[in-house]
């Protein structure tokens, strides 16, 4: 994954936030997972086609981060929602 990969959530998940933090049911799989505050964040900024850059510029805008460690933190984190397919790389060809 690089700055440029597009990512977006995966259209067979339903997702509610609560007191700022989301609850995500993977429906085809039946299971849920559960987001802190900065993965919410990420997850809404997923909805649509968002570039790693552009998460990390949102987050590292919104929340005291170093651009390092929050490259570091969302591409953790985008490696494991892909894994649970709850995102998925976009092809823009």
């Amino acid at each position: 994954m690089n700055e440029s990969t597009r990512i977006e959530a995966a259209e067979n998940c339903l997702s509610t936030t609560l007191e700022g933090e989301s609850v995500i049911l993977h429906v085809d799989a039946g299971k849920y997972y559960g987001f802190n505050e900065v993965g919410t964040r990420v997850w809404e900024q997923v909805q649509e086609p968002q570039t790693i850059e552009s998460v990390c510029e949102t987050i590292t805008d919104e929340y005291d981060v170093s651009t390092e460690q929050c490259r570091e933190d969302v591409d953790e984190l985008v490696t494991e929602l892909i894994e649970k397919d709850l995102v998925h790389v976009v092809d823009d060809g």
